[in-house]
């Protein structure tokens, strides 16, 4: 199967979606399964050359060929080769930015990590900055990506209960992984929010998806004005406050739609759209598909 991929890629320049993988081969993907706050996807790409990319998520891809693969990758400003053994991993934090040239084919398994979900299970008694990695060797990794790969290549059969147990257990791995313990004042050090603040605003923030949710309330509840909160909510998710917020609108959009009763306008005017013509073409931005193709295709 030819699907295209969900993997939220940016631009770092512009914070535009980027189709990073518009020449691989998506052959399973949990795009479809509602699976709140990890993204998997198996595949098969020929070749990869893309420059200061960001994901809008934690990054975990893994190397499922029998072959090892070796690529250049930009690092601290320098070129430098990257050799991923079979079932090696390489790790990318949400909005760190990374430039690549794989001109050899590879399979891959890619989970995405939504930030807030990481919060969730680290809580506040430690302060971590995560680092980016490369040929990492983990057992453990490993098996939790194949796990929910296997999971969405079969369609999700086991269940929300499931998944969020495995995806729980990736957060408390790539944590212990590539976590390292935060310098002081981070947000004065890097310009970005600090944790506390972060998981402030992540709450008010699913709290409260309808049209009264401004940069001015997400400010003060990171107790910044809101010009340096929005430049310190980008540094730290790799996108603008309105744009973070209208993908949870739209991903709170297609869970509700999986409703059986669902109404795409009651959807619409409850999660802050104009009316059901805006929802339509945001989502269809968004997801590929249409609210109403969207609902055909989960009633089958």
């Amino acid at each position: 199967m030819r699907g295209r991929s969900a993997v939220p890629f940016v631009a770092s320049s512009s914070s535009e979606p980027v189709d990073a993988l518009a020449s691989a081969r998506i052959d399973a993907s949990s795009a479809d399964l509602g699976w709140p706050g990890v993204h998997v996807e198996v595949g098969y790409n020929p070749s990869w050359d893309v420059h200061d990319l960001t994901v809008r998520a934690h990054y975990l891809a893994l190397n499922t060929d029998p072959d090892a693969l070796t690529f250049e990758a930009r690092i601290d400003g320098r070129p430098r080769e990257i050799t991923l053994a079979p079932g090696q991993l390489w790790f990318c934090p949400a909005g760190a930015s990374f430039t690549h040239r794989v001109h050899a084919p590879s399979g891959f398994a890619i989970v995405t990590l939504e930030p807030e979900k990481l919060l969730r299970v680290l809580g506040e008694d430690e302060d971590r900055e995560l680092r980016r990695a490369y040929a990492v060797d983990s057992p453990q990794l490993e098996h939790l990506v194949r796990a929910l790969a296997a999971e969405a290549e079969r369609g999700g059969p086991s269940g929300a209960i499931f998944v969020d147990a495995l995806a729980t257990a990736l957060a408390v791995q790539i944590a212990g992984s590539f976590g390292v313990k935060a310098a002081p004042a981070p947000a004065a050090r890097s310009g970005g929010l600090s944790r506390r603040a972060l998981q402030r605003v992540l709450a008010l923030i699913e709290a409260d998806l309808g049209d009264g949710l401004t940069v001015e309330r997400m400010a003060d509840a990171a107790g910044l004005s809101a010009a340096h909160f929005a430049r310190a909510f980008k540094r730290s998710l790799g996108v603008a406050p309105h744009q973070y917020v209208l993908r949870r609108r739209l991903e709170r959009a297609r869970q509700a739609l999986e409703a059986r009763d669902a109404d795409i306008l009651n959807v619409a005017r409850r999660l802050g759209f104009s009316d059901q013509a805006h929802l339509t073409r945001l989502f269809r931005r968004e997801f590929g598909v249409t609210p109403g193709v969207y609902m055909r295709n989960r009633a089958r």
